[in-house]
């Protein structure tokens, strides 16, 4: 593989994303529940939540897995993965529903739809993990977005057009609808490019124990991300209504946190790739970091000051509830990050054990948190057991990474957090006082961030080609 091929796709990957996804997230996701109300959106964010957690099941592991071993020309068989993918959705399928069924879920037509979906994107990450095993970058960053395209195509001649409004149901039938169309045009180019190997099979057991640690992985972080939703709706009186209000600020969390999700996945080749140079991992790690933690800080201040606009401005409403719910929501995205960072290098240099034990411990301490205050808080309980859980879990990440890598700790830098996070939330704590007109604020902001990236060009020309080595 040359690595320009491999740049290249992976610019195309980010800057493809960072159109599409925020275009869904707001234009499209947003508006869906301003047009259907707190309550029901509620209803659906919560099995979609569940489905989110099961979700370990449809894949256990496959796609890396399938990932992994063809990019190291390995023998696998690809038709035979693709049974075994078949027989996992399946039981997916019966998990789902069990589930709902235990825990008295009403709403079966809204979640075979959330099901079927699920069902249609796991099929569709596992075959674009074909495209990625076989170094086709540039088609898979397209197919990543091709799905949302097409929804936000559909989903916004439904909402903005002078026809019926929108509801949940035509909502996840479009949903369904784009993505088994985007599963079957990746099919054809599949098929086409003759992608489909039938090399010698592999014991399901051995599948299994390739499959394991990147299985459990993906259960533990959907549990502690995922879970609270779905519990909110279940535990709390008003749970819909609450279930609802969390979603529109986990819809903003979410999007925020598609920056250090993007950051992951290319430091997880980075630091695979680079391992065994321990200096330019430290300085890649402790970049990487700077960088994304002092975007968190900006953006968990100006929210924690600015969420009654935020309210106002995206969902039209002033409560004062939902804008407490905003603020703690988002003060946990440096938490999220710091995940990202050091789950990234635990995972690089395949010590999955020890990423497992700090997400097992994590999830425990999120779900008991939220069993215990989501029936007397509500929303507001989601957002303290979640600050609780992912700080604790980004810092037990942080020391326990240093620690095996034998890296710096650079504990210094964590002070210097805490005191940009202090000069922040004053900054834009006076200028609200200063300036009744937040849109300005914002342009400033703006401005001394191109200021900033106008001035430092040469700093990030350089971090530029530190990863490209």
């Amino acid at each position: 593989m040359k690595k320009d091929q491999f740049f290249k796709g992976l610019s195309w990957l980010i800057l493809l994303n960072l159109l599409i996804k925020p275009v869904w997230i707001f234009a499209i996701d947003r508006q869906v529940q301003n047009s259907v109300g707190h309550q029901t959106y509620g209803t659906y964010f919560a099995l979609v939540s569940l489905s989110f957690v099961l979700l370990f099941i449809a894949d256990a592991g496959l796609s890396n897995m399938l990932t992994q071993r063809i990019a190291a020309k390995e023998g696998i068989s690809t038709v035979q993965l693709l049974q075994v993918k078949a027989f996992f959705l399946l039981l997916y399928c019966i998990a789902c529903c069990f589930i709902a069924w235990l825990t008295h879920v009403s709403e079966w037509d809204i979640l075979f739809y959330i099901i079927a979906i699920q069902v249609l994107n796991s099929l569709f990450i596992f075959l674009r993990s074909l495209l990625t095993a076989h170094q086709f970058f540039t088609t898979d960053a397209f197919f990543s977005v091709l799905d949302k395209s097409l929804l936000i195509l559909l989903c916004s001649i439904a909402i903005y057009s002078t026809l019926s409004p929108i509801d949940i149901i035509l909502f996840v039938q479009l949903q369904a609808g784009t993505t088994a169309l985007s599963v079957l045009i990746l099919l054809a180019v599949l098929v086409r490019k003759k992608i489909f190997a039938k090399s010698h099979k592999q014991p399901l057991n051995t599948i299994l124990k390739w499959t394991a640690p990147f299985a459990i992985i993906i259960l533990l972080m959907s549990v502690h991300n995922k879970l609270d939703g779905f519990l909110l709706e279940r535990l709390h009186p008003a749970g819909a209504l609450q279930a609802g209000i969390y979603a529109s600020a986990f819809r903003l969390l979410d999007a925020a946190n598609m920056v250090g999700y993007l950051s992951a996945s290319f430091l997880v080749a980075f630091i695979a790739r680079h391992k065994n140079d321990k200096e330019q991992v430290q300085q890649v790690l402790l970049t990487t970091r700077h960088a994304l933690l002092f975007f968190a800080i900006a953006i968990s201040c100006f929210t924690f000051q600015f969420a009654p606009w935020i309210q106002q401005l995206l969902y039209h409403t002033t409560d004062d509830y939902g804008s407490r719910v905003l603020q703690l929501c988002l003060l946990s995205l440096p938490a999220y990050y710091l995940v990202h960072v050091y789950g990234s290098a635990l995972t690089a240099t395949t010590n999955f054990r020890l990423f497992n034990t700090v997400l097992g411990c994590s999830v425990v301490l999120n779900v008991l948190l939220n069993l215990w205050l989501i029936p007397l808080l509500g929303a507001l309980g989601c957002c303290i057991a979640a600050l609780a859980s992912q700080y604790s879990c980004g810092i037990a990440l942080y020391i326990i990474t240093t620690r095996k890598l034998q890296l710096s700790y650079s504990a210094w830098s964590f002070f210097l957090y805490l005191v940009s996070a202090g000069i922040l939330l004053l900054l834009f704590y006076y200028s609200k006082m200063a300036v009744n007109n937040v849109w300005i604020i914002l342009a400033a902001i703006a401005f001394l961030m191109a200021v900033v990236c106008i001035t430092q060009r040469k700093f990030f020309k350089k971090l530029f080609f530190l990863f490209l080595k």
